[in-house]
């Protein structure tokens, strides 16, 4: 039987994978144009939040994210990892209160919904990027970039993020993404593939 990996050497190597990740994220980011609406869809603790701002300076960036718990494959815990709501109501005011000052500002708002009611909040053709990062399903991500498209301006970017087979949804992402591209083929290009993070542009 194989030894425990030591909390501090786990939590390290996760850091280090983070960080890889981020890396990765942040050079698809940086060739895509600056100052558009921007959505992040699944948005948990707002770290990734932080990177859009940085990276893309948006004119607006609206966090969408239910921050509720939700049954996942197996059915015993939360998709985003928490047991019970009250810790998810904890995350959400965690996220409020690092970006205060810019819902202040009126450069971010936090949209505490589901993605398919919250993206009828805006108007077609406004989004200049999305990120997509919520339910990880066939069902969900087919759901979620259906609903986006005729929210995108022309040359606006979706970008996914785990673009990959080894979670619980298997090749759900992977499936909902081709899909999406072969049903809407004249009007997409593929952006980037940069390990699991894979962006389309709407033409």
């Amino acid at each position: 039987m194989a030894e425990p990996v030591p909390v501090e050497e786990r939590r390290k190597k996760q850091a280090q994978q983070r960080e890889r990740k981020d890396a990765r994220r942040r050079e698809v980011l940086r060739s895509l144009p600056r100052g558009k609406l921007c959505v992040e869809i699944g948005v948990w603790k707002g770290e990734f939040s932080q990177i859009l701002l940085e990276e893309l300076q948006p004119s607006k960036l609206c966090l969408i994210d239910p921050w509720g718990v939700q049954p996942d494959a197996e059915g015993d815990a939360s998709l985003a990892g928490a047991r019970n709501q009250r810790e998810m109501d904890r995350i959400y005011g965690i996220v409020k209160k690092r970006y205060s000052a810019q819902i202040d500002k009126g450069q971010i708002s936090l949209i505490r919904d589901f993605s398919i009611p919250a993206l009828r909040l805006f108007e077609d053709q406004s989004i200049g990027f999305a990120y997509l990062d919520g339910d990880h399903s066939y069902e969900g991500v087919k759901a979620d970039l259906d609903a986006l498209l005729p929210k995108m301006i022309e040359g606006g970017v979706i970008m996914l993020d785990d673009y990959h087979r080894r979670g619980w949804w298997k090749d759900g992402v992977m499936r909902a993404f081709h899909e999406f591209l072969g049903a809407n083929s004249a009007d997409l290009r593929l952006q980037a593939i940069n390990g699991a993070q894979v962006a389309v542009q709407k033409l």
